[in-house]
């Protein structure tokens, strides 16, 4: 793309450009700068209408006014020709006018999206803001995942809605998840925010993953499920060596 300075000469000769009036030295130059430069090729689009308008009979275009269609029933005479040094003037006050206007939705635009940008990060942390303090029965509960305890194997373990056992992974640390890709697919993270069922006590919380996403916590430990248990009550991942550790089922209310 051109720098400011060459898009700004480049932008003066448009509209010559486009009338074909264009001395060839110079048509040469803005051709070779609008096939890297999608900045003033939108520029061009935008003035495509200015040959029409520059070639309309002045009476015409003084009739229909700037931005209007022409009167009904009106039709030019076959032939005819505006008036000798009105036609350059009124292009001139037309483009010129053509211009602005380009200018002003430009500007509106860019306003627009900046403030729709804004409003949707400060939603966005709001809403996360919320989710993850509010206490259970605040109404967060249908959009978090509630965590529950079951007797397993002769343990009360941490389960997750549907009675999966849940677990904890070795190499994690309580802000940082060591395990990802291949081993995120056979563990699959419990997403945050989470919420406490009944008879669940310890610390909630939640990290960042690699991708951007939260993952729910217990007493410091990142939360996963087994893609081994085919069906609640199993907990076929406990003690199982995988992903460069081992993993252990979360015993409820354990460090």
């Amino acid at each position: 793309m051109g720098s400011s300075g060459t898009c700004a000469g480049v932008r003066s000769q448009l509209g010559v450009y486009l009338t074909g009036s264009i001395l060839p030295a110079d048509r040469a130059v803005v051709v070779r700068h609008l096939a890297s430069c999608a900045i003033c090729r939108a520029e061009l689009s935008d003035l495509s209408a200015l040959p029409g308008l520059l070639r309309r009979p002045a009476s015409q275009a003084a009739a229909e006014g700037p931005g209007q269609d022409p009167p009904s029933g009106y039709r030019a005479a076959a032939g005819s020709r505006p008036a000798a040094g009105s036609g350059p003037a009124l292009g001139e006050v037309q483009l010129s006018r053509l211009l602005r206007s380009i200018q002003r939705r430009r500007r509106r635009r860019r306003w627009l999206l900046a403030v729709a940008a804004f409003v949707l990060v400060v939603v966005a942390g709001a809403g996360w803001a919320l989710r993850l303090t509010q206490p259970p029965g605040s109404g967060t509960e249908t959009m978090a995942n509630v965590l529950e305890t079951d007797r397993v194997g002769g343990l009360t373990v941490l389960t997750d809605a549907e009675g999966y056992t849940l677990y904890w992974f070795g190499p994690d640390n309580p802000t940082m998840s060591a395990c990802e890709a291949g081993c995120a697919r056979a563990w699959p993270p419990v997403a945050a925010p989470a919420v406490k069922g009944a008879g669940v006590t310890g610390t909630l919380g939640a990290i960042a993953r690699s991708d951007g996403s939260l993952q729910a916590t217990y007493n410091g430990h990142p939360l996963y499920t087994a893609a081994a248990d085919t069906e609640p009550g199993q907990a076929k991942g406990n003690g199982v060596w995988d992903g460069g550790g081992q993993w252990h089922e979360v015993v409820a209310g354990g460090g």
